[in-house]
């Protein structure tokens, strides 16, 4: 049996609570990414779709290829996420990226429909979600 400071024994040791710690913690994690994904998809401009399309979540490694999709809506991008986070572990690394070689002209601000670019305004809004 564990004991507590003080010499009193814990009934129930604590690392027995290691895995529901792990399992809200993949959870919270899992939540923020979608947040982040939801974020960028609402900011992200659209033409025909190709660069929402692009915004490809990976976990533990990021991905070095673009894809010849478009999805004009956003639902395909976020249910490919929702499913990629399906499987997230905790203490995994997750990444959101678009690798289409126009992309960072975007962030920079070159379109009229995200002038202030994605992803930083993406992160800011979700950061400032979960800041409780």
């Amino acid at each position: 049996m564990a004991r507590q400071r003080g010499g009193r024994a814990w009934g129930v040791p604590p690392s027995a609570f290691i895995g529901l710690v792990e399992d809200a913690l993949a959870e919270r994690h899992r939540s923020i990414t979608l947040a982040m994904l939801g974020e960028i998809v609402l900011r992200a401009p659209v033409d025909t779709g190709r660069f929402l399309a692009n915004n490809i979540v990976s976990i533990g490694s990021p991905v070095y290829y673009s894809l010849d999709a478009y999805d004009k809506s956003g639902r395909e991008t976020v249910a490919k996420g929702e499913s990629v986070l399906s499987g997230l572990e905790p203490y995994t690394v997750t990444y959101i990226q678009n690798n289409l070689v126009y992309a960072g002209a975007l962030e920079d601000g070159h379109s009229r429909q995200a002038p202030a670019g994605i992803y930083g305004i993406a992160f800011y809004g979700a950061t400032q979600a979960f800041d409780k």
